[in-house]
């Protein structure tokens, strides 16, 4: 052996790097895609709670401003956005105040219908 064979260059891990990257996500999207089929649908419930129902309201009612302040509504649309938004927060401060199933189920009631005309399907 002489002096030329200790000057090669080391080989690259870098194609060997990829290889083995790309088998792994390939493996991780089987995995997950497997997983979700396995994974129960009914298991998730979500119950409305007082705290649920006011950071509902927060969202829909700075929903409520930034749709007022674009400046696209008819006037009767924002009269009817402003009694709609007063009917969402009396009805849940109502079921902070006294959290019984039907003052939650008004307020969430409320809250969607609150929401559905911030969103203009209203």
């Amino acid at each position: 052996m002489g002096y030329a064979s200790y000057m090669k260059r080391p080989m690259s891990a870098f194609p060997f790097f990829l290889r083995r990257f790309r088998s792994l996500c390939c493996t991780m999207v089987g995995v997950s895609l497997l997983a979700g089929c396995q994974a129960p649908m009914a298991t998730v419930k979500i119950t409305p709670t007082p705290t649920t129902l006011i950071y509902s309201y927060i969202i829909a009612h700075g929903m409520a401003r930034g749709r007022v302040m674009s400046g696209d509504l008819a006037p009767q649309d924002v009269i009817r956005l402003a009694q709609a938004d007063q009917i969402a927060l009396l009805s849940v401060l109502m079921a902070e105040k006294e959290p019984s199933r039907q003052n939650i189920k008004y307020a969430k009631r409320n809250s969607e219908k609150f929401i559905t005309l911030v969103g203009g399907n209203g």
